[in-house]
């Protein structure tokens, strides 16, 4: 049994036959409208991105003429249209520089507020409302447990419902990046359609990040553990000291490292619609040598401006709280119900904005990466002068 993309998604590689929405079979003569074709016919499918595969970059043989890619009729649009084919959308068609990636991921949350905050806030609400409940009936039946530990099962209830939250929004947004790219705006629904059946897979790709993770802490902790016994066998407990705090600073650089390669699986979950562990080993083919440490630096960069912005919000409105609160009683302990729905309100606000940003700059590295590694910004390009035709004929 073959598998086949649905509508608005990349078929893996080889996939032959796409469904509704999808690419069309080789030789069928034209894509089906606003979809993706395979690479080299000249125009893509909504939502979705060619696979790797030989000829993506190619160009005409040696001596032979000029072709005139995309579809008949390109040729004969209006100037400025033609002169806005190398940025048809959020970023210009080219390798992205830092500032092309998160002035592109902005631009796509201003450009399509619908798709991008509109979806967090449906998303997060979704998920974060019965966490609230939760947590609220859990402060009412854990009356005999401390109010630290209290506080501490509610923050994990409320982390829970967060990162699920956050892996079916992180999958919406690379589906609309990829829309924005190319000019076009993803509607909400429509965004629900082309990104619903990727969520099990999504969902396993967090899954496999978090088990290397508890493996490579398990053996982190066994090494040092070792590594403790035998100084101590020896009688240089300085030594064994030293050592364990390096390793530790050696384990958090690594996983920090690691981490950042493999944020570009979802997008190729989403985008070439691989399974889990396909699209680990995809994303971390994508980032090998010098641009591994690149999108290293530029996702920790990301992360650090989500922080701050987060930082800035939860903050003054925190404190604020305390003190209107604090004079009326309604602030008697940590797991308090006014500071419950007053952490969960805030969560939604600032996570609504920060998802979406962080996901769109995974996505735009994704296809920088691309970009770099297999020439899709010719596909790209060819994609434009098609969809540009369409709207023009």
């Amino acid at each position: 049994m073959s598998e086949t993309p649905q509508h608005g998604s990349f078929p893996p590689p080889g996939s032959g036959a796409p469904q509704h929405g999808g690419f069309p079979p080789p030789g069928s003569g034209a894509p089906r409208h606003g979809g993706f074709p395979p690479p080299g016919s000249g125009a893509i499918q909504h939502g979705s991105f060619p696979p790797p595969g030989p000829g993506a970059a190619s160009g005409p043989p040696p001596g032979s003429p000029p072709a005139l890619p995309g579809p008949p009729g390109w040729h004969r649009l209006p100037p400025e249209q033609l002169a806005r084919l190398h940025q048809p959308g959020v970023v210009p068609l080219r390798p992205l520089t830092l500032g092309d990636v998160f002035s592109g991921a902005l631009q796509t949350l201003r450009r399509n507020p619908e798709a991008t905050i509109g979806t967090g806030l449906v998303v997060l609400a979704t998920l974060l409302v019965p966490s609230l409940v939760i947590s609220l009936l859990l402060t009412r039946w854990l009356t005999t447990v401390a109010p630290t530990d209290l506080q501490l099962l509610t923050t994990g209830v409320s982390a829970l419902s967060a990162m699920l939250a956050s892996v079916a929004l992180t999958g919406m947004i690379v589906h609309v990046v990829g829309e924005a790219v190319l000019g076009d705006r993803a509607r909400l629904a429509d965004t629900w359609r082309a990104t619903r059946g990727r969520l099990p897979a999504l969902l396993g790709n967090l899954v496999l990040l978090i088990l290397l993770l508890l493996a490579f802490v398990v053996l982190g902790v066994l090494a040092v553990v070792a590594l403790v016994a035998v100084a101590d066998a020896g009688g240089v407990t300085w030594l064994a000291v030293v050592l364990g705090i390096l390793l530790v600073l050696g384990m958090v650089v690594v996983l920090t490292w690691a981490g950042c390669r493999l944020s570009l699986a979802p997008a190729a979950v989403v985008l070439e619609r691989m399974g889990p562990l396909r699209s680990l080993g995809r994303a971390w083919s994508l980032t090998r040598g010098g641009q591994g440490w690149r999108v290293t630096g530029i996702t920790l960069l990301a992360g650090l401006v989500a922080n701050i912005f987060t930082a800035m919000v939860q903050t003054p409105v925190i404190f604020a709280a305390m003190l209107l609160l604090d004079p009326t009683g309604l602030v008697d302990s940590p797991v308090s119900p006014a500071l419950l729905v007053l952490d969960h309100l805030t969560q939604l606000v600032v996570n609504t904005l920060v998802i979406p940003f962080t996901a769109g700059v995974a996505a735009l590295l994704y296809l920088d990466q691309r970009m770099r590694r297999e020439g899709l910004d010719v596909v790209l390009v060819r994609a434009a002068q098609d969809r540009a035709a369409t709207r023009s004929g």
